[in-house]
């Protein structure tokens, strides 16, 4: 399985040395596609590998090396249509290859992003970021994760709004004339979680979205509690920021795509 995943993503033009870290795959993987930097050939030397692999069971993203693999059923990728993370998939990227087609339909199916109802969605998902007294410095490494995340989602989708689709972190940091972003973006961090970057990452937040609705909740903790039994986008975000859905991709954690 592994053999034949290199030597498909090897023919996309993926350079050896990255998929010298390729980790194996389980038996269940039906297909492969990558995303990112690799797939649009706008990488540059050190840029990851994201590789998006289509299974029949869903588990926690792998890591080696450059290389993330993000498990996802045909049900998860299917919560992703209309989704900025599907019209990501649609526009951007390659299918290395796909036993029944299931992966090159879904992809094909995303469809477009409304924009509006995302920056509503990522106000909703802010209230988490209203009660900072309670959570930190506890749960500074998963609020500074989701901060990240729907900051680089906003200005995704403000891109969008522009006319000028981007999924590029330095493409970003070019437009906004601010270098910082690449690294404050980056969904890989070289050091430890810093009070000052989450605060930079709320900064931006608040100018693309406005104010932060007040959580009715209080803590991270409280707001598990609270909305367990009510499935919804804040309990999915206050898990990962807990930490109880492990350390992998932004999207492939919880049950759906959120944004």
């Amino acid at each position: 399985m592994r053999e034949d995943a290199v030597s498909a993503l090897l023919k996309l033009g993926v350079p050896n040395e990255v998929l010298s870290d390729f980790p194996g795959l389980p038996g269940d993987v039906e297909a492969l596609l990558v995303y990112g930097s690799q797939a649009r050939g706008d990488a540059v030397p050190g840029s990851d590998l994201d590789v998006l692999a289509l299974v029949a069971s869903a588990r926690a993203t792998s890591y080696s090396g450059l290389v993330s693999v993000s498990y996802y059923t045909i049900q998860q990728l299917e919560s992703g249509i209309g989704t900025l993370f599907g019209s990501h998939l649609r526009r951007d990227a390659r299918i290395a290859w796909d036993k029944h087609g299931k992966l090159s339909r879904v992809v094909a199916s995303m469809g477009e992003v409304d924009t509006d109802r995302l920056f509503s969605r990522a106000r909703e998902m802010s209230t988490l970021f209203t009660n900072l007294d309670y959570d930190l410095p506890k749960y500074l490494p998963g609020l500074l994760r989701q901060a990240r995340y729907l900051l680089r989602s906003c200005l995704y989708a403000q891109s969008i709004d522009a006319g000028r689709p981007c999924f590029s972190v330095r493409e970003l940091a070019i437009r906004h004339n601010d270098v910082n972003l690449v690294q404050l973006l980056a969904s890989r961090q070289k050091g430890d979680a810093t009070v000052a970057d989450l605060t930079a990452c709320l900064s931006w937040l608040r100018r693309l979205i406005g104010g932060f609705p007040l959580s009715e909740n209080g803590s991270l903790e409280a707001t598990v509690v609270n909305e367990w039994g009510r499935p919804s986008d804040t309990l999915s975000m206050a898990f990962m920021a807990l930490g109880a859905t492990g350390n992998g991709s932004d999207y492939a954690e919880v049950e759906k795509i959120l944004l």
